[in-house]
């Protein structure tokens, strides 16, 4: 494969998307996604609604079907494409984990083989720098659960175990190229 897959988490409000776009925007050969895409991107309210509740074992299967259907996407672009891919595995686990599910971060599993990222970029915010963003944008049913100081710091908990597979992008400035040139010294292409 030609193409690189870097992969853009953190909290939701913290500036995934934005960052995503900036950087992909910078890239001649990059290419935006977005996860969960396709028939996942379309059943997921449905999912989590009627799902989440009653199996979490079930409801961690969709999601890692879904990161599994993206990777083979995924793989296909990056033949002649940079992804800059917006949630991947690394948040369907720390997500699972911390509704209580034993799982970790296994890019080969059974009967699955998902793209491992060449990069992760966390965003780092600080919280009330996230809260007015999402404030403005108005706020998620995801939002409004980080809202919960316990459940925010066991996600950030959560992320912290894989640590050694990202680097930490600080995104609390109200200039995105702060973050933008900070995320493009983990990136050599970009430079």
């Amino acid at each position: 494969m030609v193409g690189k897959l870097i992969v853009i988490t953190g909290l939701d409000g913290s500036g995934t998307s934005s960052l995503a776009e900036q950087l992909c925007n910078l890239d001649p050969k990059g290419m935006l996604f977005k996860t969960p895409d396709g028939p996942f991107g379309e059943t997921r309210k449905l999912f989590d609604r009627e799902v989440k509740e009653r199996s979490q074992p079930a409801h961690y299967l969709f999601y890692l079907a879904a990161v599994a259907y993206a990777s083979e996407r995924i793989k296909e672009q990056l033949k002649t494409h940079n992804v800059y891919c917006v949630r991947y595995l690394i948040d369907t686990v720390v997500s699972h984990r911390v509704a209580g599910l034993n799982v970790e971060l296994a890019y080969e599993g059974m009967g699955y083989d998902i793209q491992k990222p060449d990069a992760t970029l966390f965003i780092n915010i600080d919280e009330s720098v996230r809260q007015d963003r999402i404030t403005v944008r108005g706020k998620s049913d995801l939002d409004m659960v980080l809202d919960n100081n316990e459940i925010r710091g066991r996600f950030l908990a959560e992320f912290q175990r894989f640590a050694d597979q990202y680097h930490v992008i600080d995104n609390s400035t109200n200039d995105l190229q702060d973050a933008v040139r900070r995320a493009v010294a983990h990136l050599p292409w970009l430079n």
